[in-house]
């Protein structure tokens, strides 16, 4: 008898769907990967800009909004900036961007 070497076509199917069934969980998976990254992004930001709005409070100035990571992040403070000689005040620098938002609070001191 003569053997001929080769894939059969229900082989073939099965190779096919295998390689079909990883290459979706692997799509999957860098899209998971992406948004995780996004996600990390977006809270860095939020923190940078609590801190640089408490920053800001504590050098006399104040500031609105940043810029990172390709967003606009929009910053509230709280608080009194400018608290009389000898006194402190309790400040809360609220950031926010894409509808999340991140809170620092921290003092302001005046020691003329």
């Amino acid at each position: 008898m003569l053997k001929i070497k080769g894939f059969t076509l229900i082989e073939a199917l099965i190779a096919i769907l295998i390689t079909a069934i990883l290459a979706v969980i692997i799509a999957g998976l860098l899209t998971s990967f992406a948004f995780k990254t996004s996600d990390r992004v977006i809270l860095s930001c939020l923190v940078e800009g609590a801190s640089s709005g408490i920053s800001a409070c504590k050098g006399g100035n104040s500031i609105n909004s940043i810029n990172c990571g390709g967003y606009t992040v929009q910053i509230e403070i709280n608080g009194n900036c400018n608290p009389p000689s000898r006194n402190c005040s309790e400040i809360t620098a609220t950031a926010t961007v894409k509808g999340l938002s991140f809170s620092l609070t921290d003092k302001v001191c005046n020691f003329d």
